[in-house]
């Protein structure tokens, strides 16, 4: 019997190195697909690889279960560039694989490659091509199959690729100087609408064709951009028509500066004017480049083929009520890059989140998960893009994403997506932490760092968020309550759910308030700065027409030398429930908080908002520290703030006193006398008295009747140290210290230190 048992036990050690060897697989670039996957013989493709996977489990038909054995699904990925052609698809039969680097190696996946026959001398008489550029353009041939990312149908102009890539950097597609559209059109003139706008002579006057052109604007409203086809254009008067309409009306922006224009073509011969400059003849299958360096181009020139390079889906029952995910796929180590950027799409009016900042269920990201649970995603890069980073769309719950570099980029960075307004809440319970996302927004400049829309009880904490044309944190789900398709998200809605639960739209936001599911999410311990470089009427951290229960709490906001931000936490269109604590914010332009609703603003510090840049550029908005613009703020708590200015003459409220005109409905005013506003710290040691006249104001109608006008004593502001000297009046108000040394990434291999931070 001894001996049968000792026997036993010796069989089970020799055989679990080879279960765990059979449910390891190694792929490396220059392995075979009819290797056996060893790490010493690894396989070439990743989708091979999961295919063994698949192979393996069936001989094992019991792992993972309660009771059966237990295998560890492994892909390892080895050091150097796995170039996809097409996206590598996990699905059900995929559940609890990671796919991870090789220790101590950097695998790369790259949705590009180099073109196939190689690079010669363009022709110097190419027609079209400017004159400055003849003689040192090179051309490539395309092949007709190049990319598979078509969303016309293979149309002959339909182009293959919107980026290209030189090593790590994404190389500037052949563009026009800026402009401004007109802002009329001519006496008798087609109307400017979504799809007709005008420009000014110049821009159409030289080039021949702009079949495969795209116009990149800024519209009406400057917070958002659109890249557009040119379909038709009357050189005679500058009209140009797009088939593909913008989102809002293709006037010139209503307010915000763009000194370098609002208005430019790209992808056309006549723009390659300068080295690195590219263009692309879908028709002809030729790709011009002007290298940087003078030199015929190499294999380091490549041209994606993807923008979504791997996706993690399990069922989705769309119009049902749940979805069944696939479990535990999870991805360490790796390097996502060179995707494309994807077109927006005709059709697409109505399927646009929030404003168009993004698609709705597309595949603009390089990482995307939809319908899946329990998957992590740690110590990875998504950089050097054209597309958004990493997507979680519909049905994802409990994933993390954690340590990782995003950007840069030329979309967003991490976008949580769940369904539009309706019931079914099944994006939530996710974190993004600890990582460094800077330098998005690189072509869509209304791209935000990380944005939760329809998606809650997530955490975003302990991020490195910097460098973002706009954005820099969104919770957001506004959508407008449109049957007919043509409003923003409103093709998202799920109509039959809302009209179970809204027996008479349009209703108050406590009616609303269950369909919305951006609540309860944590916007923590992020450290934050230049956000908002480029477009208009933005914030560090925004949220925006969603459920209630959200909290900004302990972030750092800083050095946001921006003209056009509007402010650093703003609290938008009808916004309720939120609390705003323990944040530390300074040298930013523009204003401290907007809110609009019933919101807690409590125990923060604003210290030296600027009224210009650096520069000495008059911010667009500097209407003071404390702003209730539209919204009735009624119950609204404003407690234990300090707020020091160094600006004499600065505001230090705005309020909405009077009924608009254009919105009757508005007959509560949205005034600070209307919360529970009190034992708050006001001090300008350029203005004395600043504080003193606000206090002396407001008490007139019972509220900051123990508030004071006095110095702080933060111990060294001017080195971000804000923790109070002893003696602080700050103290005796009730107000908390508050801890900056834990902000921002605990540990990230990617991101600077919190001594070089600083």
């Amino acid at each position: 019997m001894e001996r049968q048992r000792l026997f036993v036990v010796v069989a089970i050690l020799v055989l679990l190195p080879l279960a765990t060897a059979e449910a390891e697989f190694h792929v490396a670039p220059d392995g075979s697909d009819d290797a056996p996957g060893t790490k010493e013989r690894p396989f070439a493709t990743l989708e091979r690889a999961r295919d063994a996977v698949r192979a393996a489990r069936a001989k094992t038909p019991d792992a993972g279960k309660p009771g059966g054995a237990k295998a560890a699904w492994r892909i390892v990925l080895h050091g150097g560039t796995h170039r996809l052609a097409r996206t590598v698809v996990f699905d059900l039969r995929d559940a609890d694989v990671e796919v991870a680097a090789a220790p101590g190696e950097q695998p790369v996946l790259s949705g590009a490659a180099p073109l196939p026959g190689g690079w010669i001398k363009a022709p110097s008489d190419l027609p079209g091509l400017a004159d400055k550029a003849r003689g040192h353009v090179w051309q490539a041939d395309v092949p007709a199959d190049w990319s598979a990312d078509r969303t016309r149908g293979g149309a002959a102009d339909e182009l293959a690729f919107r980026t290209l890539f030189q090593g790590e950097t994404m190389l500037p597609r052949a563009r026009t100087r800026g402009f401004r559209q007109l802002n009329k059109p001519p006496s008798g003139g087609q109307p400017i609408d979504c799809k007709h706008l005008y420009m000014p002579a110049e821009a159409v006057a030289s080039t021949a064709d702009f079949s495969q052109a795209e116009m990149v604007v800024v519209p009406v409203y400057p917070w958002v951009m659109n890249i557009l086809p040119m379909s038709h254009v009357d050189r005679a008067s500058g009209l140009v028509r797009t088939d593909v309409p913008a989102t809002y009306p293709l006037n010139q922006p209503n307010f915000a500066s763009f000194p370098d224009g609002t208005l430019w073509i790209e992808n056309v011969l006549e723009a390659l004017d300068s080295p690195g400059e590219w263009a692309l003849d879908a028709r002809a299958g030729k790709l011009y480049l002007w290298p940087r360096d003078g030199k015929a181009p190499g294999a380091d020139v490549v041209a994606p083929r993807l923008t979504e390079l791997v996706r993690v889906e399990g069922k989705i029952d769309y119009d049902g009520p749940a979805d069944e995910p696939v479990r535990g796929v999870s991805f360490r180590g790796i390097t996502f890059t060179q995707g494309d950027r994807r077109p927006w799409e005709e059709g697409k009016t109505g399927w646009g989140i929030q404003h168009d900042w993004e698609m709705f269920d597309r595949p603009t990201a390089m990482l995307r998960f939809r319908g899946a649970e329990d998957a992590r995603v740690e110590d990875c890069r998504f950089v050097h893009a054209g597309g958004a980073g990493v997507r979680l769309d519909l049905h994802c719950r409990r994933i993390a994403i954690s340590r990782c570099e995003v950007g840069p980029l030329g979309g967003a960075g991490v976008l949580l997506a769940g369904y539009g307004l309706g019931s079914k809440d099944v994006n939530r319970d996710n974190a993004v932490t600890d990582c460094h996302v800077h330098h998005v927004g690189r072509l869509l400049w209304h791209s935000a760092g990380i944005w939760a829309w329809q998606s809650g009880h997530n955490r975003i904490e302990h991020n490195h968020v910097h460098h973002t044309p706009y954005t820099g944190i969104l919770v957001t789900g506004r959508t407008h309550m449109d049957r007919k398709g043509l409003g923003e998200c409103s093709r998202t809605i799920r109509w039959a759910e809302v009209d179970a639960v809204l027996k008479r739209p349009p209703a108050t936001w406590r009616a609303r308030e269950p369909l919305m599911h951006g609540r309860m999410n944590a916007v923590a311990f992020n450290d934050m700065h230049h956000c908002m470089e480029i477009m208009g009427d933005g914030n560090a951290i925004y949220v925006s027409g969603t459920g209630g229960g959200n909290e900004v709490r302990n972030n750092f906001i800083h050095d946001i030398p921006a003209q056009n931000i509007n402010a650093s936490i703003r609290c938008d269109d009808d916004q309720h429930d939120t609390i705003i604590e323990d944040n530390v914010i300074t040298r930013v332009c523009g204003e401290g908080f907007i809110w609009k609703g019933a919101n807690t603003i409590r125990n923060n510090i604003l210290y030296d908002i600027r009224p210009a840049t650096p520069e000495g550029l008059p911010c667009t908005h500097q209407r003071g520290y404390f702003i209730t613009p539209s919204t009735p703020v009624d119950g609204s708590v404003v407690q234990r703030n300090l707020v020091v200015s160094r600006s004499a003459g600065q505001a230090l409220l705005f309020e909405r006193l009077k009924t608009p005109a254009r919105r009757p409905s508005l007959k509560t005013p949205a005034a600070l006398r209307t919360c529970q506003a009190d034992y708050n710290l006001y001090f300008n040691a350029a203005q004395p008295g600043w504080g003193r006249k606000h206090i002396d104001a407001q008490r007139a109608f019972g509220i900051e009747q123990h508030s004071i006008e006095a110095d702080p004593k933060f111990r060294d502001a001017a080195r971000d140290d804000f923790s109070l000297s002893d003696g602080s009046p700050a103290l005796k108000l009730g107000f908390k210290p508050i801890d900056l040394s834990t902000v921002g990434p605990r540990k990230n291999r990617y991101a600077p230190s919190k001594t070089e931070r600083n």
